[in-house]
């Protein structure tokens, strides 16, 4: 069966007006804005919309004063070397977006939803989508600690150049999950890789978390 690869989002991003914190702010419509340089420590934005947007340079706030974007929307946006020690947008919606250079420490993004979007060369020690609805992302060249997938429904999802530490997917429902070339030591939810594609090498060095998950003795 051919694998379906995610279909490529379209950003095009023109004549951008500078945006500041003031403008940031819950169920604000902004859009065609561009933020540089700027720490959202405590800031809210819960509900709000960014369209057609660029971040860089952004400080998304520490892991005890983040920016709350639970609620967000963005969409058509770049995200470019920022950082989030607390990544904080539950139940969020992730459309026609592309995040790069970006290192995060806790991606609270649980019950969102990503469509078309491109995650690359960016650092990641917990991401969190835990019932969230992923279809046609890609995560390129990224380093993951941990991925937690538990209950998602995921759909032309793939991780090209990267790795995961721990992968979980406790009831979660794949179709076109393009996982070859990772090399979890941990994988949580193996009943649950139906729709998952891995490679002849995987087969084998997964052998054994398989049969431990499965409780199966292999001596």
């Amino acid at each position: 069966m051919t694998v379906q690869n995610p279909r490529p989002t379209k950003i095009s991003l023109e004549n951008l007006v500078e945006g500041c914190l003031g403008d940031i702010g819950r169920e604000e419509f902004l859009e065609g804005m561009e933020f540089t340089d700027l720490d959202l420590a405590e800031a809210a934005a819960t509900q709000a919309t960014f369209l057609d947007c660029r971040w860089s340079n952004v400080n998304f706030g520490d892991g005890e004063g983040p920016i709350d974007l639970t609620g967000v929307r963005i969409s058509g946006t770049e995200i470019m070397d920022c950082r989030a020690d607390t990544w904080n947008m539950p139940r969020g919606n992730l459309l026609h977006t592309e995040i790069s250079g970006t290192r995060i420490g806790a991606g609270v993004v649980y019950d969102s939803v990503w469509e078309k979007v491109l995650i690359s060369n960016c650092r990641i020690s917990y991401l969190n989508l835990r019932g969230a609805k992923l279809t046609d992302v890609e995560f390129r060249d990224c380093k993951i600690d941990e991925i937690d997938l538990d209950r998602a429904k995921a759909s032309r999802v793939a991780f090209p150049g990267s790795s995961v530490g721990v992968f979980q997917c406790e009831g979660a429902a794949l179709g076109n999950v393009d996982i070859r070339g990772l090399e979890p030591h941990k994988i949580s939810g193996v009943h649950s890789l139906r729709g998952a594609t891995i490679d002849d090498t995987q087969l084998m060095l997964f052998a054994e978390l398989f049969a431990s998950e499965l409780g199966i003795t292999v001596e």
